[in-house]
């Protein structure tokens, strides 16, 4: 896990690197207008959802107001987090693959030296925000799972413990998938991958979470977890990755033949 931690740490340092500034400039400027909209929609949501909510509590219980406030106010919090990290996700999908892959290169060695080119950017869109979305389709139906069986009591306790190791877990997924997907990697076969590298990739992911829950440190921390979960993938090797052994080893059949 402490190594998982490192890569997180190591993606800040990645993102200042010469080269890869644009790619942190448009993101931030887009997840900064995305987080206002976000700020305003959830303080007319909150004051609403009280009033319509308190309207239906029986007057004898105005004692507990205090706590349907407090998990009022924890399950828009929680609500806002998915939002803005999937959103920003899905905005800055094509920007963080480019990023990925150029990093990448740099990392492992293999820098091409090539322009940046808006039209390679543009032919990322189609493929990137598919592979966001079948995230969304993995994620979705458990974090809805998890938020109806909060509310179940005597589970509470359980819940918020396996919420945030899911958190932790989504989060090394979510950003791991970038180069992932670069190198051809089926999302299927990338949760595999992470399974043989589960307490790295839950120390990555758990840093990556507590960093997207702190305003504005939180615009850095995404494209940070991009560099970060780069140098995961490179650092842990070809030796260490089953699915990369796999392809080479058909490469070579396939020369063979």
């Amino acid at each position: 896990m402490l190594q998982g931690f490192a890569y997180m740490l190591e993606g800040f340092k990645l993102i200042w690197k010469p080269g890869y500034r644009l790619f942190l400039l448009v993101p931030i400027l887009a997840n900064i207008a995305l987080f206002a909209l976000l700020i305003m929609w959830a303080k007319t949501l909150f004051s609403d959802g009280m009033g319509f909510l308190m309207g239906w509590i029986p007057d004898w219980l105005g004692f507990l107001e205090w706590i349907f406030w407090l998990i009022y106010f924890i399950a828009i919090l929680m609500v806002i987090f998915y939002t803005f990290v999937a959103a920003a996700n899905l905005l800055g999908a094509p920007f963080y693959g480019y990023l990925a892959e150029r990093l990448e290169q740099d990392l492992s060695g293999h820098a091409k030296d090539e322009p940046f080119s808006w039209a390679t950017l543009i032919k990322l869109i189609p493929r990137t925000v598919k592979r966001e979305l079948q995230k969304l389709l993995y994620y979705l139906p458990r974090v809805i799972a998890l938020l109806i069986l909060g509310f179940i009591p005597g589970l509470n306790a359980i819940v918020a413990l396996v919420w945030i190791i899911f958190s932790a877990w989504m989060m090394a997924v979510q950003y791991i998938d970038y180069p992932a997907d670069n190198n051809g990697m089926s999302f299927p076969d990338l949760r595999k991958y992470l399974k043989t590298h589960r307490w790295a990739a839950l120390g990555f992911g758990a840093m990556a979470f507590g960093l997207t829950l702190i305003p504005i440190l939180n615009l850095l921390a995404l494209p940070a977890a991009v560099c970060g979960a780069v140098a995961f993938w490179v650092n842990q090797g070809a030796r260490n990755n089953p699915w990369l052994v796999k392809q080479s080893e058909q490469t070579e059949i396939n020369i063979l033949d």
